[in-house]
């Protein structure tokens, strides 16, 4: 059994897929998720499927709730979704965290960035190839849902994004190439913003044997951070530019450290410790499911750590 959020809201058992009917309950369901088993108060699930809750709220909340119910029903799952009464009442999705594709995602998604700072990049390939795996569209795309909700519908995007950049990375690290060009213009077609992307390009240009392309990668890059954004390039990134014109093959070569956050705002917002190992960092708003490019610093005004063993 597996519980889908990324891409359609939907439940797969086996081989077959269920869709989940009606954008209000797919977005309740959502929410319920996302909690990874932890009872949702009735008030917070209001203000997840509605910015200005009306006065009628409570009531739609529980007709979505009966609808949910019914359609688990001829999954044998009806009992998963457990009512708190008393204290304002919530609700509570009980089931395995690991049958929910975000919390895999997440989960495969860390092993893959703790491998790439290990060095291991080929244990690092295999575990970010499994968490793409699972992505399947825009999160949220049908759901009904506040900004509340959709800015963690965001923050999963914007991880989906940094698994991806890892994956090239991991991938250059192998020796690949030239055949990683099209998925990093794919990327920085969507997001052009995105400095290590970039870095990403002139090196592979670089290192497949293009000079002309790396230089030609980084006067786009200059003009497209630079001239079109507004936003400063970070010492890193000029450091390459040089590297490649000296023809330096060890230093292309070296990882890029100005990372944007491999965690851009948990999916669950609870406090926690700031991780020493990893840069911190916040991902671009958006209002939809698709990301848009932005004209602000944030994603490239990381603190930045040295080449030797970032990742």
């Amino acid at each position: 059994m597996l519980f889908r959020l990324l891409g359609r809201v939907e439940i797969q058992m086996a081989d077959t897929s269920f869709a989940v009917e009606s954008a209000p309950v797919r977005g309740l369901l959502a929410a319920l998720l996302l909690e990874e088993g932890r009872f949702v108060p009735v008030d917070q699930l209001m203000r997840s499927l509605w910015d200005h809750p009306p006065d009628s709220a409570r009531k739609n909340l529980r007709l979505h709730v009966a609808r949910l119910r019914t359609q688990l029903a001829p999954l044998d799952l009806r009992e998963k979704l457990v009512t708190l009464r008393g204290g304002g009442g919530g609700y509570r999705m009980l089931v395995d965290p690991d049958d929910v594709d975000v919390v895999r995602f997440k989960r495969l998604a860390a092993q893959g960035f703790a491998e790439l700072r290990v060095q291991c990049a080929g244990s690092a390939e295999v575990a970010f190839m499994e968490a793409l795996g699972l992505w399947q569209g825009p999160v949220g795309q049908d759901c009904t849902a506040s900004e509340r909700l959709r800015s963690r519908f965001t923050a999963l995007e914007e991880l989906h994004l940094t698994v991806r950049e890892r994956l090239v990375e991991a991938r250059l690290r192998l020796g690949r190439t030239t055949e990683l060009i099209p998925e990093i213009l794919d990327i920085l077609a969507a997001v052009p913003f995105r400095e290590a992307s970039w870095a990403h390009l002139m090196r592979a240009y670089y290192l497949g044997g293009d000079v002309a392309g790396a230089v030609s990668a980084w006067n786009r890059a200059t003009a497209t951070l630079g001239d079109q954004l507004g936003l400063d390039l970070s010492a890193e990134l000029r450091e390459l530019h040089l590297s490649i014109l000296r023809r330096d093959d060890r230093a292309v070569r070296a990882p890029y450290a100005s990372w944007p956050a491999e965690h851009p705002g948990p999916v669950n917002p609870a406090p926690r410790q700031a991780d020493d190992r990893a840069e911190r960092g916040h991902g671009p708003a958006r209002g939809g499911a698709g990301l848009r490019p932005v004209p602000a610093g944030a994603v490239l005004r990381m603190p930045a750590a040295g080449r030797a063993g970032a990742g």
